[in-house]
């Protein structure tokens, strides 16, 4: 050790060989030992029991802890009746102990324990090789942003399929409405011919049998294919009667006055218009049902319309809960990314503000200092220390920062 109490109770350091002290702290006899290889120190006159926890000093721990006060140095604490020499103890009541040798991760705690209030110095110049420092910043932060964009673009692409299902059925229900709007624009385009005649089949009967007589033979031109239907057969006779009809006036307009032709024409002429008052109630069922085919589309076109009302009410529908999806959809993603946003900010921050700090990897690790729960600094030699942080960081700290932070008047 290299303090001990003269006989005036006065703390000193030995001045030659010899020289005699008594302990501080088993307050056994100590002689001084001043010689030319080992560092100059107290030893025990008998192998007393003192502070087990002292191991042999060397050089590296005397020139640690002549950077500091003399009054500050081997100072004796006690606690609940235990008492250990502190290497260092600071007015600021923080123990700061020197570790050359490798000591068990239980007698680092009970250290740390008993001081409370304590920092580790170790003596790592011996196996500074085993360190590697890497600067792992850049690296992190390219990590990061790449964590983010695609967490982002996977929030973006929240419940997407709903969406896209929900968007099918709107284009599947469009489609359906459109075909059917077109099939019945074409049903009424067919019914609204008979808007005329009151959508009526007898109405329409006699007013076309009324036209035909009329020799207005071909009629509404719309209306042609509907009176061209196969299931009016009687229409070719009906047709001929009428030709037959207007030869007959034709003839009779030419005929010498008072002449049997003209009799005989006359004859002929009622005939032609009994065979057709005949022929008019045949002709006229005929038209009544062909007339009937089309106006019993009025049934489909009102089906239609039923089936258009409930789909466009199910594309409301379907409309309603695309937009609440997407409301809610767009609330998650909105409310995620300010999360994702501030964790993300939050952590590049961090990073950068570390950005001088080095990851730490140990060749071969020293486990029990993994355990320590006091601050650690690692002496690597040219007046540069290791502040070993959580998380395997390191950061450089120059030996007369660290000194001056507790001692500023050494540095």
């Amino acid at each position: 050790m290299q303090h001990a109490i003269d006989i005036s109770g006065k703390k000193i350091t030995p001045a030659y060989s010899g020289e005699k002290a008594v302990c501080g702290f088993c307050k056994k006899e100590v002689r001084g030992k001043c010689g030319k290889i080992y560092i100059w120190h107290w030893q025990h006159v008998h192998n007393a029991a003192c502070d087990v926890w002292k191991e042999g000093e060397t050089e590296w721990h005397r020139a640690w802890k002549n950077k500091f006060p003399f009054d500050w140095q081997e100072t004796i604490i006690e606690k609940n009746s235990e008492k250990h020499i502190a290497d260092i103890f600071t007015p600021n009541g923080i123990v700061i102990e020197f570790q050359n040798s490798t000591i068990s991760s239980s007698t680092i705690a009970e250290r740390e324990k008993f001081y409370e209030k304590m920092i580790w110095v170790i003596n790592a110049q011996t196996f500074k090789d085993n360190l590697i420092t890497e600067n792992k910043s850049d690296e992190q932060l390219a990590e990061i942003e790449l964590r983010y964009l695609t967490q982002r673009s996977q929030l973006s692409k929240h419940n997407s399929v709903g969406l896209q299902n929900i968007k099918k059925k709107q284009t599947a229900l469009t489609s359906e409405i459109q075909s059917r709007e077109d099939d019945l624009r074409a049903l009424e385009s067919v019914t609204d011919l008979f808007k005329s005649y009151n959508k009526n089949a007898e109405t329409f009967a006699e007013q076309i049998i009324i036209i035909w007589q009329s020799e207005n033979l071909f009629v509404d031109s719309s209306l042609i294919d509907i009176i061209s239907h196969d299931a009016i057969p009687t229409k070719k006779t009906f047709f001929r009667l009428l030709g037959d009809l207007k030869r007959n006036k034709h003839f009779l307009g030419a005929a010498i006055k008072n002449s049997i032709e003209i009799e005989e024409l006359y004859m002929e002429r009622n005939e032609i218009l009994s065979e057709l008052e005949n022929l008019k109630p045949a002709v006229k069922e005929e038209l009544k049902y062909v007339a009937s085919e089309y106006l019993d589309l009025e049934v489909e076109i009102a089906q239609l319309k039923r089936e258009i009302s409930f789909l466009k009410l199910e594309n409301d529908e379907n409309d309603r809960e695309y937009q609440d999806l997407k409301i809610s959809i767009d609330t998650y993603i909105k409310t995620n990314l300010e999360k994702l946003e501030a964790d993300f900010d939050e952590e590049r921050n961090k990073i950068i503000k570390d950005k001088d700090k080095l990851t730490l990897f140990w060749k071969r690790e020293r486990k029990s200092w993994g355990s320590a729960a006091a601050p650690i600094f690692l002496d690597i030699g040219d007046g540069n220390m290791l502040y070993k942080q959580p998380n395997n960081k390191v950061s450089r700290v120059n030996v007369c920062d660290f000194i001056s932070k507790y001692n500023p008047d050494e540095c």
